[in-house]
């Protein structure tokens, strides 16, 4: 019975259920939440958000409340961790986002991990490697981009660049607009020499261990360094499990620069035209909470797996069975279980009419005889 309930799951339900094991297995418990948040804690942390369009509401006391758009806000805010005991949380929730552009509501799951606590680079390794392990689940074809936001701080900072000048900068530097980030700089003032270092880190893009030497070459302070060593220790952990592989060191990787503070990295598989994982440090929305902890993590948004599996298998059914009133449904129903026994999951439906809009690998008709295959139009 428990192998028949499993060939019946759709390929994303496997998966979860398969990553929900892997991390139990590396010490990750589950984390349950409420549906609603105060709407205060998301409008204080817009710039998080991957949506920030909220969907609100009044309780009955009179508060704003938000249905929750997100979950890392709320594990940051609620978390148990301290100094002493770092609390390691896995989840499987849905978000709620208002769509400006279609004016309607959207629920989308999220699967994510957060290790919260005095964290190294062991544990950012391990969170690390179960983000690898995640889009290896969904596709052997993967890759991963890894970045370090303290890099670009200890640079800009050694070279005494503005406050009000690095969105811009990150903005050109994320969208790799390099002309437009030389002029930025020639606008701002910023010494040739200076100019010259921060095109030369914007374009460091490629083979982990080629654009990490490159970077040292250009690090001129022990900010840089520091960032580098973490990368260095993290990438060669990694190594060790085969992880190097599909991974790029791409120092224009910025985004988020008002949340993520340290390591930051993004997921892509094959068949997705947009990141598929999100994640990274960041300390500084602990210390938002008057949480002096170190904090890393990553997210999956699992509605983009329906309509890659979908355009995979291409069809909604693999065969689909036609039966009229004069049917004997006793034998109707052994030839559909005979027909699903013969591969694994092999997914049947059994309908007198075909349903608009259904994809089928094959059409079947019932008769007297047993079934017999339909060939073009069913």
């Amino acid at each position: 019975m428990e192998q028949d309930v499993t060939q019946a799951l759709r390929r994303e339900e496997k998966i979860t259920l398969a990553l929900r094991a892997l991390y139990e297995q590396y010490g990750f418990r589950k984390y349950r939440m409420g549906k609603f948040e105060e709407y205060e804690l998301y409008m204080e942390n817009k710039s998080f958000l991957k949506n920030p369009n909220i969907i609100t509401f009044h309780d009955l006391d009179g508060r704003l409340m938000a249905l929750k758009p997100d979950v890392t806000l709320s594990i940051a805010k609620n978390t148990r961790a301290t100094a002493q005991s770092s609390e390691k949380v896995y989840y499987l929730e849905n978000v709620y986002w208002l769509e400006k552009q279609s004016g309607g509501y959207k629920e989308v799951n999220q699967l994510g991990l957060e290790s919260i606590g005095r964290l190294d680079a062991y544990s950012y390794y391990e969170v690390m490697l179960l983000a690898q392990e995640t889009l290896k689940a969904i596709s052997e074809s993967y890759r991963m981009q890894v970045s370090h936001i303290g890099f670009w701080v200890a640079l800009l900072d050694g070279l005494s660049i503005e406050e009000a000048v690095r969105p811009e900068l990150f903005s050109c530097v994320h969208g790799k607009r390099l002309h437009e980030l030389k002029a930025l700089l020639d606008g701002a003032g910023v010494a040739p020499f200076a100019a010259e270092l921060i095109m030369q880190a914007a374009s460091l893009c490629g083979d982990f261990a080629k654009t990490l030497a490159a970077a040292r070459r250009i690090a001129i302070s022990n900010g840089m360094t520091d960032a580098l060593n973490e990368l260095e220790t993290v990438y060669g952990l990694l190594s060790q499990n085969g992880g190097a592989e599909g991974m790029t060191l791409d120092f224009s990787l910025v985004n988020d620069c008002d949340y993520y503070d340290g390591l930051i990295f993004q997921g892509y598989v094959e068949g997705v035209p947009r990141a598929l994982l999100f994640g990274g440090y960041y300390g500084k929305l602990l210390r938002k909470f008057s949480r002096n902890l170190d904090a890393i993590g990553f997210a999956v948004y699992l509605n983009e797996l329906d309509v890659l599996f979908r355009s995979q298998r291409g069809a909604d059914v693999d065969a689909l069975i036609l039966y009229d009133e004069t049917a004997d449904l006793s034998a109707l129903k052994i030839a559909a279980d005979s027909l699903r026994a013969r591969g694994d999951g092999l997914r049947v439906r059994v309908e007198k009419k075909i349903p608009e809009d259904l994809r089928y690998q094959k059409a079947f008709r019932f008769t007297e005889s047993g079934l017999e295959e339909v060939t073009g139009d069913a």
